[in-house]
């Protein structure tokens, strides 16, 4: 486990949870509408990339004034003008019955803390609605299964970040 004020400032991070099957559909919308509330918007992932959902926010541009100026602190003040961050969502089977989602923040941890918060706001949602949420919890993203879209450098590979 990782503690999580770590991920808000300074690692990239990503939360693995299992959902039943039939509740993915119900998971992919809490997750949409959590990173849409963080100003993350989606972007459509290639097939061949195997992920199932990636998000983008800022641009290269906020990424040099917001991180090389030493505004990275004030970035929940300027709201959308922000690094840049990349997100993948993977999904797959964990056993028979239950789906692994994996949502990372392979790219931009200057926006750690609003992609925390989101991700947080999408579990509690899942949660709210009744459905069966097994967490375990944060890790850091290269954490992740290195065969996985949700991790860095396989992201960087698939042309996702």
């Amino acid at each position: 486990m990782v503690d999580v004020r770590r991920l808000r400032r300074a690692v990239n991070g990503a939360r693995t949870f299992t959902v039943p099957v039939d509740a993915v559909a119900t998971a992919l919308a809490e997750i949409d509408r959590a990173m849409q509330s963080a100003h993350f918007r989606a972007a459509t992932p290639t097939t061949a990339a195997g992920a199932t959902r990636t998000y983008r926010r800022g641009s290269v541009v906020g990424d040099v004034l917001i991180g090389g100026s030493g505004l990275s602190t004030l970035t929940t003040r300027l709201g959308p003008l922000s690094a840049r961050g990349v997100v993948v969502v993977w999904v797959g089977e964990h056993v028979p019955g239950t789906t692994r989602v994996i949502v990372s923040l392979v790219d931009g941890s200057h926006v750690g803390g609003d992609f925390v918060d989101a991700v947080d706001d999408a579990v509690r949602g899942l949660i709210a609605r009744g459905v069966p949420v097994s967490d375990d919890v944060w890790s850091r993203a290269v954490d992740v299964d290195p065969a996985l879209p949700a991790h860095p450098r396989r992201a960087t590979e698939l042309g996702l970040r």
